[in-house]
């Protein structure tokens, strides 16, 4: 097993983090093993067996927001592999009610907007930071290098996008916490030069974030396209780089910071 290209998936019981589980799988069914993120073990069960339980893909309980879940999934996957060649860093949250007016709700209850800021950036940049840098050591110890972590990011989250007139999307606590993303990505990419380290925005897709319509312009197997490139990339792959798909399979469509 420690042959193989250890991946793991944040979120990956759904949405775009189970797209790039079922892509990754399914591309590289004896070289690499996927570990699912879920949050419960009986989701991830659920998943797995959809994915029509694949040999290649194991659910891994972890919880980004528990520090307790943090360390027990660390753990674990020091004590099966050893180490760890990819992280997807794709678990998220828009607060329940996206592009919503102020007060929106979480939950099912009405919350202030200091609440749902606390809540949106505590997954998404808090959780996110803490889950990287507890892993540091395994990606430290990929083999063969270099470790590559992926930031699921959003166009949202493009400053510069935004101020060249950008349309607005009432969602200020995501569309932010989206650009603090990407800061972290950058930070990594600078201070773990030995990584390959990217953010991307998976596009629009139809998942449990947004009201999005299914169809199949957004299904969520398109947000899985540009990530999962980045993770077929050789040693020799971009890093510290803001895409998404696009026609260059090795750039991709650059986005502005």
């Amino acid at each position: 097993m420690t042959s193989k290209t250890i991946v793991l998936i944040t979120g990956g019981n759904a949405g775009i983090g189970y797209e790039t589980v079922a892509k990754l799988a399914a591309d590289h069914p004896s070289t690499h093993h996927i570990l699912m993120g879920t949050r419960s073990l009986a989701k991830g069960a659920s998943a797995l067996k959809a994915l029509g339980s694949p040999s290649n893909v194991s659910p891994l309980e972890l919880d980004i927001t528990s520090d307790a879940s943090i360390a027990a999934a660390v753990s674990q996957i020091k004590e099966t592999y050893g180490k760890l060649d990819v992280l997807v860093n794709n678990a998220g949250t828009a607060g329940a009610n996206f592009g919503d007016v102020v007060p929106p709700s979480l939950h099912g209850k009405d919350k202030t907007l200091r609440e749902v800021y606390t809540h949106v950036y505590g997954v998404n940049v808090i959780s996110t930071a803490v889950l990287t840098d507890a892993l540091t050591p395994l990606l430290d110890a990929a083999s063969p290098g270099p470790a590559k972590v992926i930031f699921i990011s959003s166009t949202l989250g493009s400053i510069g996008t935004f101020v060249a007139g950008y349309h607005i999307v009432q969602c200020p606590w995501y569309n932010s916490s989206k650009a603090a993303v990407n800061y972290l990505s950058a930070w990594y990419s600078r201070v773990k030069p030995e990584w390959r380290v990217n953010a991307v925005c998976p596009g629009l897709n139809a998942t449990g974030l947004n009201h999005v319509p299914l169809n199949e312009e957004t299904h969520p197997k398109n947000g899985a396209v540009r990530a999962c490139e980045l993770v077929d990339q050789g040693a020799e792959g971009v890093t510290g780089t803001y895409s998404r798909r696009g026609l260059d399979k090795e750039s991709g469509d650059v986005i502005p910071w």
